[in-house]
């Protein structure tokens, strides 16, 4: 029966939502038996992959220049600074 609705569910559910779903269908089954059955038999859940928000490129915020143009060899020390803000976490992802 659990290989039978794992397909039915195109692999979605993990043990507990099995249980869950063998048990409203009139089964009598327990929740470790089910995490056996299941692992036995390879059958594990599918996770979705998670919402990434595109890049707004149509906003009305002013562009900064890009003063670097990709010339990553300074003509002497202390005349181009980098950083990182990887980060910070925004709305846009």
């Amino acid at each position: 029966m659990i290989k039978s609705v794992h397909a039915e569910v195109k692999a979605a559910y993990g043990s507990r939502r099995m249980h869950r779903e063998l048990q409203g269908r009139g089964h009598r089954i327990g929740l470790r038996r089910v995490k056996r059955l299941m692992r036995e038999h390879g059958m594990r859940a599918r996770h979705k992959r998670r919402f990434k928000a595109p890049t707004d490129s149509k906003h009305s915020m002013p562009v900064v220049p890009n003063l670097l143009a990709r010339d990553f060899t300074p003509a002497a020390p202390n005349r181009v600074w980098t950083g990182d803000i990887t980060y910070i976490q925004t709305t846009e992802g």
